[in-house]
């Protein structure tokens, strides 16, 4: 009776603490959406005068690093907070927070992946915040449990800032390793130069393996055996266009093939 009793009078205290834990990851959500939605108000405002300006240029210094940080924080709560926390649920979090504009005029590009039970249930999130061609800021991270609880326990460099988001998974490594290909071309760039890395993912770190930075007009084509790299060699006439063929093996990425067009 008594221990019916003392379960009873937890219960509320238990709930109470879920809703904190809850409350606090809506409330960091909420807040890194609100700076977004302050700064595209004023980029797209008319007239401005000289404090709306400094205002302007404040949040556009200030805002890509502070909404990093509350959305980090916010994903973070969320997976220590009790209950099913599904990729697919926290990429709908992520994507709320950054979806500032109706979603026919842009969609967040976000990424999350969760990895198999012996990285004990860790997250591969990737996404990318771009509040405009000169402040926009990407985040490549491994989330996962340190001791009893989720921290972020290794992240990419910035070299995806700037740049549009896309991820790709791979074939695992000959060492078991979880292997992913981020692509992205440069934000406003005439000649869209491509750049392109894949990451490794070994002993809770992420591990740039091999890249290839700033091709223009690059594209690139991904199978579960080979990457294959189009681009022009150079940025102004004449010019050649390149493909370059790369084989996935289990210890590396390595070039196959190189075929080239002369002045396409």
């Amino acid at each position: 009776m008594a221990a019916k009793r003392m379960c009873t009078l937890l219960r509320p205290l238990i709930l109470l603490l879920t809703l904190g834990s809850e409350a606090q990851c809506q409330s960091q959500f909420h807040q890194a959406h609100a700076l977004l939605a302050e700064l595209d108000r004023l980029q797209k405002g008319g007239q401005r005068d000289k404090d709306t300006l400094d205002k302007l240029n404040d949040l556009v210094h200030h805002v890509p690093q502070k909404v990093q940080g509350l959305l980090n924080e916010g994903i973070l709560e969320l997976l220590n907070s009790p209950g099913v926390h599904s990729p697919v649920l926290i990429r709908a979090k992520v994507s709320a927070v950054l979806q500032v504009v109706p979603p026919g005029q842009f969609q967040p590009e976000v990424f999350v992946f969760g990895l198999p039970p012996r990285q004990r249930s860790s997250y591969l999130v990737a996404y990318n915040g771009p509040y405009c061609a000169r402040c926009s800021r990407a985040w490549i991270g491994l989330i996962g449990k340190r001791g009893a609880h989720y921290a972020i326990l290794s992240e990419g460099d910035n070299s995806f800032d700037g740049k549009s988001l896309h991820v790709t998974p791979l074939p695992r490594g000959g060492d078991g390793n979880d292997r992913f290909l981020v692509c992205g071309t440069n934000w406003g760039d005439a000649h869209s130069r491509l750049s392109v890395t894949v990451y490794s993912l070994a002993d809770n770190q992420l591990k740039s393996d091999w890249s290839r930075e700033d091709l223009p007009q690059g594209t690139v084509k991904v199978t579960p055996t080979e990457i294959t790299l189009s681009f022009l060699t150079s940025l102004r006439p004449p010019w050649d266009e390149k493909t370059e063929v790369y084989s996935i093996l289990p210890q590396s990425i390595q070039l196959r093939q190189t075929l080239e067009r002369p002045n396409p």
